[in-house]
């Protein structure tokens, strides 16, 4: 099991936490073994009961009970849709599936002062994980950041430190802090995204282990897109399931660079700088709801959805 750098094929080895290649690329992580359905420990009843398809040892877990969200069986203009109410998770947010294995492989590896840029849900779950791990947490937001978010990661005992100035220079201001304290940023530790696979093997166990048709998904940096397809595939390669779903990650229509760039046929997300951004990218960006647009990487997320016959769209 290891780290991998994309751009060079370069191996680093889990037993010391980091969030980036040497040469400050992102790292993903190395395939992992799947998930089996006689692997489902049924004595948990959180994303842990997944436990033997993440690079995590489940003693170091730090988990509040998060995942098993229902399915709601309702109609969307005529069409039957299954709902997943990621919002019933302990802080609210669908991103507690990923920050539950990212504090548990932290943890484990001797991490005891955690960092981290948002505008709202992501620095609001790390604050929770970081208290329940007993880890010190520094939370970077924009001096715009909604108040009621900054309320809650305060509320978790996290240091909050508004940032002057668009999205970007709160994350920029991440990166020169991350030379002091460990950057457990969501947007580029890979085991965020290791969790991110517990939605994939959810749907597949709620719907009686088979995989759904479509699977649409609210798109930012991605997380949820890359999680699910990963998780996906590691069911196919077990046998578990016969081909992937559609996935679709979806962009407000007014703010889509990702979607824009799906439809160009670009396999990145071309970066736009503050000026260049729509008046409601900016709106979105107070408003918490936005990732940074400008990243030296981003992982692609033109492949998760283009493989499997979906989409992304605005």
């Amino acid at each position: 099991m290891s780290y991998v750098d994309p751009s060079t094929g370069q191996h680093y080895s889990l037993t010391e936490a980091r969030w980036r290649a040497d040469n400050g690329h992102y790292l993903n992580l190395a395939p992992g073994p799947g998930l089996a359905r006689a692997d489902i420990d049924a004595s948990r009843r959180s994303v842990w009961r997944y436990a033997k398809a993440l690079r995590v040892d489940a003693a170091h877990a730090v988990s509040m009970g998060e995942g098993g969200t229902p399915l709601v069986d309702r109609q969307w203009r005529g069409v039957p849709v299954l709902y997943k109410l990621e919002f019933m998770m302990p802080t609210g947010s669908f991103k507690d599936r990923g920050t539950t294995v990212m504090v548990s492989y932290l943890r484990s590896r001797g991490i005891e002062h955690v960092l981290e840029d948002s505008s709202g849900n992501a620095g609001a779950s790390l604050a929770a994980y970081a208290a329940a791990a007993d880890m010190r947490c520094r939370i970077l937001v924009p001096e715009t950041a909604s108040y009621p978010k900054i309320a809650q990661i305060a509320a978790a005992g996290a240091a909050v430190v508004t940032i002057k100035g668009s999205r970007q220079d709160v994350a920029e201001a991440a990166l020169r802090q991350s030379s002091e304290i460990f950057y457990a940023s969501h947007n580029w530790q890979p085991f965020f995204v290791e969790g991110f696979k517990t939605l994939a093997y959810e749907l597949w166990e709620q719907l009686g282990f088979a995989a759904p048709d479509n699977l649409v998904v609210p798109l930012g940096y991605g997380s949820n897109v890359v999680g699910a397809d990963v998780g996906f595939a590691e069911l196919v390669r077990r046998g578990e399931i016969a081909r992937r779903p559609r996935i679709f990650g979806v962009q407000a229509a007014r703010c889509a660079p990702y979607a824009a760039a799906f439809q160009a046929g670009g396999e990145h997300l071309v970066p736009l700088r503050l000026a260049e951004q729509p008046v409601a990218c900016r709106r979105l960006a107070r408003a918490g709801v936005q990732a940074p647009l400008e990243r030296v990487h981003h992982r692609p997320q033109r492949r998760p959805a283009q493989g499997v016959g979906g989409g992304q769209v605005a």
